[in-house]
């Protein structure tokens, strides 16, 4: 098992992400602190954990809020070590409409939510494994940082939290902590036409064949993916395993994509 006997803590567990990170690192050993806005559904994950043999316990907690945050990394760092920390919440926005028609609000609020809570988590685990001198933090992004897509200030949002990233693993890494982001493309289990991820996406599609004339590079595994797939949700969870394993033990400050071939780095 890779992460034999490592206390994990995922954000927006109750999420399709977060939940299949979760469920991966459990099947490898881990034990897992689920963290969420949403009691019933980070509870049902934890619950479907145990069922399958594993450990898990959940808890309510506010990524947004230092508080809620620093008492849980507190908890959590109580158990014996901090080992693991991956943050996969999400938050609705507008995506799709010109820049040169969007309200400022609008442009900030992914860029606001996603680099504060990051930077929330991120900071919140990196204290205490600075004292244990050892751990792996995983922020997450998405292909929006580097594709020039309608996506308002999502992908500025993703920007930020990748520089964040490779600082934090500056400062940390004489501490033996590593800093990793991972950054997949979109999945079918979580960008699925009739849901809102889906219709932001569609909608996303729609502008960027009116810039381009083309939606193959925003589709997700359409013809601009090398793999000519989508990228699946097991395929993520299995390279958030990787990363936060000893095998890669020497990655850090970096980004890592997990994407079809639909972004070439």
């Amino acid at each position: 098992m890779q992460l034999k006997n490592k206390n994990a803590v995922v954000y927006g567990a109750g999420g399709a992400i977060g939940g299949a990170v979760a469920r991966a690192y459990a099947r490898e050993g881990a034990r897992l602190f689920l963290a969420g806005r949403t009691s019933a559904k980070v509870e049902a994950v934890a619950r479907q954990i145990v069922a399958d043999g594993g450990r898990a316990e959940a808890a309510e907690v506010d990524a947004l809020d230092k508080a809620s945050v620093d008492a849980h990394a507190a908890h959590v760092a109580a158990s014996g070590s901090l080992d693991i920390s991956f943050n996969a919440i999400g938050v609705h926005h507008v995506q799709g409409a010109s820049l040169l028609s969007l309200a400022t609000g609008d442009f900030l609020l992914p860029i606001t939510t996603y680099s504060t809570t990051q930077f929330l988590t991120t900071t919140a685990a990196a204290r205490h494994m600075k004292a244990q001198r050892s751990g792996v933090i995983l922020t997450l992004s998405t292909t929006a940082a580097r594709m020039s897509l309608p996506s308002n200030g999502f992908g500025p949002a993703c920007a930020a939290v990748e520089a964040l990233s490779r600082q934090l693993a500056g400062e940390l890494a004489s501490y033996g902590v590593r800093v990793v982001c991972l950054r997949p493309d979109g999945m079918p289990e979580t960008v699925a036409y009739g849901s809102h991820a889906g219709e932001v996406w569609e909608h996303a599609a729609e502008r960027m064949a009116e810039m381009a004339g083309t939606r193959a590079d925003i589709d997700p595994g359409g013809p601009g993916a090398l793999l000519g797939r989508p990228v699946t949700l097991a395929e993520v969870a299995a390279t958030a395993v990787f990363l936060a394993s000893p095998g890669a033990g020497g990655m850090t400050g970096t980004v890592t994509s997990v994407t079809a071939g639909s972004l070439l780095d």
